[in-house]
């Protein structure tokens, strides 16, 4: 172990004289959470509606009202006619048109169906979905007021209780995602890119003649990015905790054992990568083919319930896949571990695979 340790000194001593390096490891993390974090969302608000009353009665008024008091909605004006909704949403001066035909109040008082058209721009097919859905609960919540019936023959009305995200927040779900995602992008790509730099400048052909073991090498130069990591996810808490007051309903340490299995898939692969460059740049396009593939197969933008069968199939090859469904359950499930050992084994099977393999390829000899 001493010649190991005496190779943590070196590595750390190598990186923190990089002030480059220190800046991507410690700063460039912490800004990418706070930006990515506050862009990076799917909630819906400030919808721009344009409203034609055809009716112009005390029952349509009240709709109105209820639409332009509603957060989901910014009122951008009323349409003079049918057409000029049309107009409003090819010039994207608005986003959903709600036009009241004529005889709405009248319908209402004699308990006819009124109509009410609403019309939505389907180019953006998320947005106008959950706006159309926003609307039809505001038209839903009217009617149930309008119809104003007595308790003794009041329907079946439905309470709706949300666990784990209370205000259906769409942070509270990406950011523990996000954090699996700047793990990945600073293990992956500092192991990678600082084996290829020992090759440019020449130090790693003096280590190769020096009595160190191959394994005392892997591990004198994983186990420092392993240190880095955990430094990198607790920074990026600090910003979670702080910035986005978000809360760890589930253990820390749990938290902290998932990331160590994942950094052993991330760090395999950064040897990897190291055997196939030569040059840093060639290693960071490398670095990047990979990234790509283990975003979008994640979950982490798209839920892969929504993806084809046949590439949710492939997503079980993506380790980010269990890390990103591990994250996501200690964060705001505080699931006990007993329960996780789906995620856990396969995660701890990649990392032990793909380690084993990188550290096999990495023959201690100039290549």
């Amino acid at each position: 172990m001493q010649r190991t340790l005496y190779l943590l000194q070196k590595e750390f001593r190598q990186v923190f004289r990089d002030r480059a390096m220190l800046a991507i490891m410690f700063v460039v993390p912490i800004i990418q959470t706070v930006i990515l974090g506050s862009v990076m969302t799917t909630d819906v608000k400030n919808v721009k509606l344009i409203i034609y009353d055809a009716d112009q009665s005390a029952a349509s008024r009240e709709v109105c009202r209820h639409f332009m008091n509603n957060p989901y909605f910014q009122m951008v004006g009323y349409a003079g006619g049918a057409g000029d909704i049309r107009e409003a949403l090819d010039a994207w001066q608005a986003q959903v048109g709600l036009f009241i035909k004529p005889h709405f109040g009248r319908d209402l008082a004699r308990g006819l169906r009124p109509e009410i058209q609403l019309i939505a721009d389907g180019l953006d097919g998320n947005t106008a979905g959950i706006a159309l859905g926003y609307a039809q609960g505001i038209l839903s919540a009217y009617a149930l007021g309008a119809a104003n019936v007595s308790m003794t023959s009041a329907p079946v009305v439905s309470e709706t209780r949300l666990w784990y995200n209370l205000n259906l927040e769409s942070k509270h779900y990406m950011i523990p995602g996000l954090i699996g995602l700047l793990a990945t992008i600073v293990t992956m790509f500092l192991t990678s890119m600082g084996l290829v730099r020992e090759k440019e400048i020449g130090t790693l052909e003096q280590l190769m003649v020096t009595p160190i073991r191959r394994g005392e090498l892997m591990l004198g130069k994983v186990l420092p990015f392993v240190v880095i990591g955990f430094v990198e996810i607790n920074l990026m808490l600090v910003v979670a905790f702080f910035v986005f007051k978000l809360q760890m309903a589930g253990s820390y340490f749990l938290f902290l054992g998932a990331s160590l299995l994942y950094f052993l898939t991330t760090l395999g692969l950064g040897i990897f990568i190291s055997t196939l460059a030569d040059t840093q740049q060639q290693a960071m396009f490398i670095s990047w083919f990979f990234m790509i593939f283990l975003l979008l197969m994640s979950g982490f933008l798209t839920p892969i319930a929504n993806m084809p069968e046949a590439w949710q199939n492939v997503t079980y090859l993506n380790p980010l896949r269990y890390y990103v469904n591990l994250l996501r359950e200690i964060f705001l499930k505080a699931t006990p571990l007993k329960f996780l050992w789906n995620e856990i084994i396969p995660l701890a099977a990649f990392g032990v695979l793909i380690l084993t393999a990188s550290a096999l390829k990495f023959h201690k000899r100039v290549s």
